[in-house]
């Protein structure tokens, strides 16, 4: 019985220094994890952050330049149709009016030149 006792307390600190090693194992694989996130990922997600932020600069400004080039086309659309209003169709207008005037005038003149 003794050694049966013996065997299950060697037993037992077997087991306890596996459980031991196994926990500075673990606590090693968490500092080199810690280390690792230091070193590697941090660095990179930094670096992400900023493309991702010269991206975003880089669009607004694009936008931004956008909106201006639209405003200065329709800008320049309104005023070329302003000046069409004015230098084409007014005058345009103006002969059809007088063109239509003469047109009744003729017919008017050879009716009554045919009733004669």
């Amino acid at each position: 019985m003794e050694t049966s006792l013996i065997l299950v307390a060697i037993f037992t600190g077997i087991i306890a220094l596996a459980n031991l090693i196994l926990l500075g194992g673990l606590a090693y694989l968490a500092i080199a994890a810690k280390k690792f996130l230091d070193t590697s990922i941090k660095p990179t997600i930094a670096h992400v952050n900023g493309l991702v932020e010269k991206v975003e600069s880089g669009a607004e400004r694009i936008i931004d330049t956008s909106e201006n080039t639209v405003q200065k086309v329709s800008h320049t659309i309104t005023n070329t149709a302003d000046m069409v209003q004015d230098t084409i169709a007014s005058p345009l207008i103006s002969i059809s009016s007088v063109l239509a005037g003469i047109s009744e005038a003729w017919k008017t003149w050879r009716r009554a030149s045919t009733k004669t």
